[in-house]
């Protein structure tokens, strides 16, 4: 099993639960309001999978059932779909029944990068669940 509770970074209702990777300002920071959702936190790219590229980070919130798969990226979108899908890919029989969103935290986002067909394809799939944001991006959980 790669998601056990042990391998978490978080504690069980932490409050903030922060994605960043040493040496960059990029984050995304999930606010668990009034601690009220059980929460495990991964890193997934280079830490738990080691053999092929995946998203860098997984966040579950374990009382909705959803699970967020972040992406920190410089200014290449297209290059985060195929790691976001493999991390999902990999994680899909542990995460049976669980709504799957995504997150893509880029240093920058250029304009024909996120009009690109290969982009637009994978927004249209995703819909509401795929967000991003350069830089920071802050949610509450629920």
């Amino acid at each position: 099993m790669l998601l056990t509770k042990e391998k978490s970074r978080c504690e069980e209702h932490q409050k903030v639960i922060v994605s960043r990777d040493n040496g960059t300002k990029r984050e995304h920071r999930a606010i668990n309001q009034e601690q009220r959702y059980v929460v495990r936190h991964y890193k997934l790219d280079g830490d738990l999978v080691k053999q092929q590229k995946c998203c860098d980070f997984l966040l579950l919130n374990d009382s909705l059932k959803k699970a967020y798969f972040i992406e920190l990226k410089g200014s290449n979108m297209d290059e985060a779909i195929p790691q976001l899908e493999n991390g999902a890919k990999l994680c899909a029989q542990e995460l049976d029944g669980y709504t799957f969103l995504y997150r893509i935290v880029p240093s920058k986002v250029r304009t024909h990068k996120v009009e690109s067909s290969k982009f637009r394809k994978f927004k249209d799939r995703c819909g509401s669940r795929l967000k991003y944001q350069t830089n920071r991006m802050e949610e509450i959980l629920g």
